[in-house]
């Protein structure tokens, strides 16, 4: 700065003015105090000047931001265990419960329970006399009995109906060849007998001769024999199927019996062949028959009309054609046998809902009956008892109720969120308004859910154990059960900032991790300047931004599933000296969304 060099003035002689009239005196006065007020506003200005000029200086030009803040806080993640937990409540009511109704009017003749009594099933209750009830049970049973016999008589006549329907369709009963067919066409009229064919089996052949009584015991079933046939000249092996113990006498006097044979047939040999066969006895000497027999077909079979029908199929019967055993040959028209099953079917339907309500009266009546000289159909507590002795009943009266406290349920509604966390057989914890603990499994849980006020709500039932009888019907209980845990990086919930990147759609999680001596930043740290204003102005400057991605939380930590590790240090916030407020005040874009 220029130095400036100020002349000095001599001082101007001092002339004395001459006395003025007293008069000009209050004038003078009036230019001093102006003088003087100016002087005043004036130095008033100035201040202000100066106190403006220093306040623009001290926040725009200077650095003042933290001159009134205490020390960072810092939080070290830790691997540690987190979980979620949902709460709820609702009332235990007893699992079992049974409430005895009487179904008619009566007079109380003695009552053995008093409310509050434990019982046991099977113990007697009450009994109440009513002639009423015995008699409508009577009248039940009897209809019951009636309903029961035109039931019967119904289903033996479907059975006639169902039956004559089948022997419309006419099949071979066994294999072998038709012999004896007879002409039938489509459209001939059929009556129940009419002779179709003969059935024979010649797959294999019998052969009948007769014994003398003196070779009994050396002939047996199972025993082989040379079966000797002479108009094809050949020998076959046979056995014995049947002895049968008659006794024919034959002209020279002797008592013989019978013994059936059975061989294969190659398919030369046919029935009405005669044949002979040889046996032997344990000493290796022959046995004969008294004569030749001849053979016969093993199995023949008339096959005929079972019911009256026109003809509406027919097989390619011919004679000496093989069938098999179940081959349709013939089917017979209906007739109006489809109608009468149908209507006996609309029958027996009738008949059988009117059988459903005789039963039902009857195990109505039986139970009314009952009621009037009650048992205990359950274990529990007498919860309420209103029959006196001598006392006049009616009918619908609620005599008495029983609930099993031994085992509780409660019944609770999980909202959508939480659904998918419980499941059939888990534990669950609860207590109720004295801190008593109870442990129940979850017994049922739905899976169609209900809205209620825009909350879709699943309920559950819960069970719950109580052995003591401690839990009371209608108690409130509160549950809670862990929803889901986990075990990895945790930090304080507040360590946790969010912002949403230009040009993203969600908010993206980032921690403010201390960078310790000889430590880099990591790679995929933020640059500072792309943050709101804002969060850059609460950044310490030994810290980097480093997005993380978050996991489970309560109400205290949160757990990073990715970005930090076990021993990072990372920044919570910075308090104020004098303690009028802790930590800067978050802006919306660094709080969580």
């Amino acid at each position: 700065m220029a130095e400036q060099n100020t002349p000095v003035m001599d001082p101007a002689p001092i002339h004395t003015p001459a006395p003025q009239p007293s008069g000009k005196a209050p004038e003078r006065k009036k230019k001093n105090k102006k003088i003087v007020k100016n002087i005043i506003t004036a130095i008033i200005v100035l201040a202000v000047i100066a106190a403006a000029g220093w306040a623009l200086w001290y926040f725009v030009f200077t650095d003042h931001k933290d001159s009134n803040l205490g020390q960072p806080i810092y939080d070290t993640a830790m691997t540690g265990t987190i979980s979620t937990t949902v709460r709820g409540g609702g009332a235990a009511n007893a699992k079992d419960s049974a409430t005895i109704t009487l179904a008619a009017d009566g007079v109380v003749q003695e009552v053995y329970v008093t409310q509050g009594q434990m019982v046991n099933a099977g113990d007697p209750l009450y009994v109440v006399t009513s002639p009423a009830a015995e008699e409508a049970l009577k009248t039940a049973q009897e209809a019951l009995v009636a309903q029961q016999e035109a039931m019967s008589k119904l289903n033996e006549e479907m059975a006639d109906l169902q039956k004559s329907r089948n022997d419309l369709t006419i099949t071979a009963p066994h294999g072998g060849k038709l012999t004896e067919v007879s002409d039938v066409k489509i459209g001939d009229p059929m009556t129940s007998g009419t002779q179709i064919a003969v059935l024979v089996d010649d797959t294999k052949l019998k052969l009948s001769l007769y014994y003398s009584y003196a070779y009994e015991n050396d002939i047996s079933v199972g025993q082989t024999a040379e079966i000797s046939i002479p108009a094809t000249m050949t020998t076959r092996t046979g056995t014995v199927e049947k002895i049968n113990k008659v006794e024919r006498i034959v002209p020279e006097g002797s008592v013989t019996f019978e013994v059936v044979f059975v061989l294969d047939n190659p398919g030369t040999l046919t029935a009405d062949m005669v044949a002979s066969a040889s046996l032997t006895d344990s000493a290796g000497n022959p046995i004969y028959p008294y004569e030749n027999g001849k053979l016969e077909y093993y199995q023949t079979t008339t096959i005929a009309t079972k019911a009256s029908g026109p003809v509406e199929q027919v097989a390619d019967l011919m004679n000496y054609a093989n069938v098999t055993a179940g081959q349709v040959l013939l089917v017979q028209g209906t007739n109006d046998i489809d109608d009468q099953i149908r209507s006996k079917q609309e029958q027996i339907n009738t008949a059988q809902e009117s059988l459903t309500k005789a039963q039902q009266a009857v195990t109505d009546a039986e139970k009314n009956v009952q009621n009037f000289s009650a048992t205990a159909p359950i274990s529990g507590t007498v919860v309420t008892c209103s029959l006196m002795p001598g006392m006049e009943v009616t009918s619908g009266t609620a005599a008495i109720v029983i609930a099993d406290n031994a085992v509780m349920t409660v019944n609770i509604q999980v909202d959508d969120r939480n659904r998918q966390y419980i499941s059939e057989g888990m534990t669950i914890n609860l207590s109720d308004w004295n801190g008593n603990s109870y442990m129940g499994v979850v017994e049922t849980v739905a899976v169609q859910g209900t809205n209620e006020n825009g909350v879709t709500v699943f309920p559950a039932t819960i069970r719950v154990d109580n052995p003591t009888g401690t839990l009371m019907g209608g108690y409130y209980l509160d549950y809670e059960f862990t929803a889901a845990e986990s075990t990895g990086v945790l930090i304080p919930t507040q360590d946790v900032r969010y912002y949403t990147p230009e040009g993203a759609e969600k908010p993206q999680a980032v921690v403010y991790l201390q960078l310790q001596p000889g430590q880099e930043a990591p790679e995929n740290a933020i640059d500072k300047t792309t943050l709101p204003s804002d969060m850059q102005e609460e950044i310490p400057d030994d810290c980097v931004v480093v997005p993380v991605e978050t996991g489970l939380n309560d109400d205290m930590n949160v757990e990073i599933t990715s970005g930090l590790n076990d021993g990072d240090v990372v920044y919570n916030n910075t308090p104020s000296e004098d303690g009028s407020y802790y930590g800067r005040k978050a802006s919306a874009s660094s709080k969580a969304g």
